[in-house]
């Protein structure tokens, strides 16, 4: 986990959430998943360069099997055949009942950008008692929109928010391999911190955001 992840997380835990790191990812194994590019290679290793095995395509359903990264190996529900394929390329649709009703509930909204940034939310959702987004928004041009809910606009410093968009930032940044990123914390057309790439870098715009204690 990245230092800037752990101040962000760290702040939070300020709170009374320590106890929540420890739970898991909002995807899991078993967890159903349906294609959604339109050709899509499953291949013997989650990387570019491996060999492809075989292909699904857009409407198959795939099994969950095991995670690594931006990649997830799955198992074809039509034909049994097994690879890997990138995570952006399927959508999760049926959670497995296997861990009962808390891998639904482990949900922060970030699962399909971060499955293990999600689970840490989710824990630190629990112990709080409120989400910390309400709503999170991508877009093709590697912007990312994250409109917290009130409950966390109020009880958060502006210090802590300052964090959570640091975090926030350092997160999408890796799942977009280091490519170009913007990232907004807070509702269109209002003060939101945001933080977009540069030729000079990452540049970050403090208004003053929502209420807070």
């Amino acid at each position: 986990m990245s230092r800037m992840t752990k101040t962000f997380l760290g702040t939070l835990a300020g709170f009374g959430v320590a106890a929540a790191l420890a739970l898991p990812a909002a995807a899991a194994p078993g967890d159903i998943h349906t294609v959604t590019g339109e050709k899509v290679n499953l291949r013997a290793a989650p990387s570019d360069n491996a060999s492809v095995r075989s292909t699904v395509t857009r409407g198959d359903e795939v099994i969950e099997l095991k995670q690594e990264g931006n990649w997830i190996g799955v198992r074809s529900m039509r034909t049994g055949e097994e690879g890997w394929v990138f995570g952006d390329l399927v959508k999760r649709q049926t959670p497995s009942t296997l861990g009962g009703a808390s891998s639904a509930a482990s949900d922060a909204g970030f699962g399909r950008i971060s499955s293990g940034f999600d689970g840490l939310l989710a824990g630190i959702n629990n112990q709080l008692g409120y989400r910390f987004a309400e709503k999170v928004e991508q877009s093709g041009n590697g912007a990312l929109r994250v409109i917290p809910t009130q409950e966390w606009l109020y009880n958060t410093s502006r210090e802590a928010k300052i964090y959570a968009a640091l975090a926030l930032y350092e997160m999408w940044k890796n799942h977009n391999n280091g490519r170009p990123v913007s990232v907004a914390l807070g509702s269109p057309g209002s003060s939101a911190i945001a933080i977009e790439d540069s030729g000079r870098g990452p540049e970050l715009s403090l208004p003053m955001m929502g209420a807070s204690k």
